[in-house]
């Protein structure tokens, strides 16, 4: 899983051929980072990303994202939503965390339908912040979507970490600074 953090604050794709070069060596990778467009999505498939990562447009625009799933497959689209605690559940967060998409997760997820197969939920007060990840929102996700393979990101700090969002119904994890800082390794 890699994030192009660069298009994700520019809101286009900026380290293409960087992912590309990553893809060639034989790696089965997900991708995205500033993916808004049809193209954007065609590129980073061409280029050998196995799956491409849609946030923020499909965020914003359900109708549109069901689109690409339909085009290119749900396979190879995972809705991305990173989301903050409200009032009224978890609000979708957007374009780099910076604003509200207006939309709460599970009426987002419900726009989807059964499109939808693969889908990675960010608990941004979570992110980088190693306190671990938050099981609850996951194992609710699952059992209101057991179509859906999820991803738990936000908060991994350990291998104990990774077995509760298994126990939650994750189909995956995103760890990024538990293995920077050497929290465990991939081994």
């Amino acid at each position: 899983h890699v994030v192009d953090l660069d298009g994700a604050k520019a809101a286009a794709p900026r380290q293409t051929e960087l992912i590309a070069q990553l893809a060639s060596a034989g790696v089965k990778l997900q991708s995205g980072g500033g993916v808004r467009t049809r193209t954007d999505i065609a590129l980073l498939l061409d280029s050998g990303v196995a799956r491409v990562v849609v946030g923020s447009a499909a965020a914003r625009d359900p109708e549109l994202a069901r689109g690409w799933l339909r085009e290119f497959g749900a396979e190879r689209i995972c809705g991305a939503f990173d989301v903050r605690h409200s009032s009224n559940g978890y609000e979708v967060v957007a374009e780099a965390w910076r604003e509200g998409a207006g939309v709460e997760l599970t009426e987002l997820l419900a726009r989807f339908g059964e499109e939808l197969t693969h889908v990675l939920i960010t608990d941004i007060s979570r992110d980088g912040a190693m306190t671990g990840p938050n099981t609850e929102l996951i194992a609710s996700v699952t059992r209101a979507n057991p179509h859906l393979q999820v991803q738990g990101s936000g908060g991994v700090s350990s291998l104990a970490d990774l077995t509760a969002l298994r126990e939650a119904g994750a189909a995956g994890a995103i760890v990024g600074r538990a293995l920077y800082e050497r929290a465990f390794t991939l081994e």
